[in-house]
């Protein structure tokens, strides 16, 4: 008869301990992912640099110098996402060819080393810039070599691309000076990965699909479809100018969470234009895994307005067969 009595005592006791456990407060609050990931993204896109202080940028003479060193201790771990067939065709001596889409995969088989630098490398320096953010978002060390395989020799197949798009310059003369700006706040997106730490967060959230990029001929006939982000400094906004409508993002403050996150709207495709293309593709590879619809401007304005910039720009390789001593062709 004691024993009945006791049973439900003892189970009322492990309820009301359960309950007062939980209203100190002993049970783990839930994870806000968005807040994990955007610790990690205000300080890179802050300092936008490698954990060791390494530009996220490289050029092509900078690796040659480093592969003709005679250290192969000091070489990095080269990927290239170029199609199976134009790797064929030439590419840097012991680069992996790995498709986007594979990354995640190679790197929890090991594939990609942890300790060594990677250098990422494609057809423009847009796609391994979408690489190289990732991977540095989750804690590796990585690059993207400026300008990719265009930048290195022009005989290779399909390494013709940026030329192909400076020869337009169809819009030098349509950026405009007038300001656009917006104070509307918008709440974060909320991310329900069910991971606990950012690089787990990060990692399921990466994706490869191809509506990370837009071209320039869509946004210029279409700008009212999209929340353009001019990411450039305030100067060059107003000189030599901007896409009509475009809101003015300041390189290593705007994303901070604290600072213009926010005016980024959930209901609205969010377009990201600098330079080259490069700088966009990290931007929107981040602002993707933290939930929003955003999608990189190809080529940036060296894509359609190349002549208007001071700077910035893609130049012509050297002559075919001066990197040769670094290329498998």
């Amino acid at each position: 008869m004691l024993r009945k009595l006791l049973v439900p005592f003892l189970v009322l006791s492990l309820i009301i301990v359960v309950s007062c456990d939980k209203d100190n407060g002993t049970d783990p609050e839930p994870v806000n992912e968005f807040e994990l990931l955007t610790e990690v993204g205000d300080v890179y896109y802050t300092a936008y640099t490698t954990a060791s202080g390494a530009g996220v940028n490289t050029t092509i003479p900078v690796v040659y110098d480093n592969l003709m060193d005679g250290n192969t201790a000091n070489d990095p771990f080269i990927i290239d996402y170029r199609s199976a067939a134009d790797y064929a065709d030439g590419h840097i001596v012991n680069a992996v060819n790995i498709s986007l889409g594979d990354l995640v995969s190679k790197i929890e088989d090991g594939i990609v080393p942890s300790d060594k630098m990677i250098l990422n490398v494609c057809y423009s320096g847009q796609t391994a810039s979408v690489a190289t953010a990732f991977l540095n978002l989750i804690g590796y060390e990585a690059q993207n070599l400026k300008f990719g395989m265009c930048a290195v020799d022009t005989s290779i197949a399909n390494t013709h691309k940026w030329l192909s798009q400076i020869a337009t310059d169809e819009h030098a003369g349509d950026l405009v000076s007038e300001v656009s700006t917006t104070t509307e706040v918008h709440e974060f997106p909320t991310l329900s990965t069910g991971e606990e730490d950012a690089a787990a967060i990060f990692k399921a959230r990466f994706s490869v699909a191809t509506d990370w990029k837009i071209s320039a001929n869509d946004v210029w006939d279409n700008p009212d479809n999209y929340f353009i982000v001019n990411y450039w400094s305030e100067a060059e906004y107003l000189n030599p100018g901007h896409i009509p409508g475009a809101y003015q993002f300041t390189p290593n403050v705007s994303l901070k969470s604290d600072e213009s996150l926010n005016l980024l709207p959930t209901d609205q495709t969010i377009v990201v234009y600098c330079y080259t293309g490069q700088t966009s593709a990290q931007v929107v590879a981040y602002l993707r895994m933290l939930g929003y619809d955003a999608k990189s401007l190809l080529y940036g304005v060296g894509g359609f307005a190349w002549t208007a910039l001071s700077g910035h720009k893609y130049t012509n390789p050297p002559a075919p067969g001066i990197y040769d001593a670094i290329l498998v062709k």
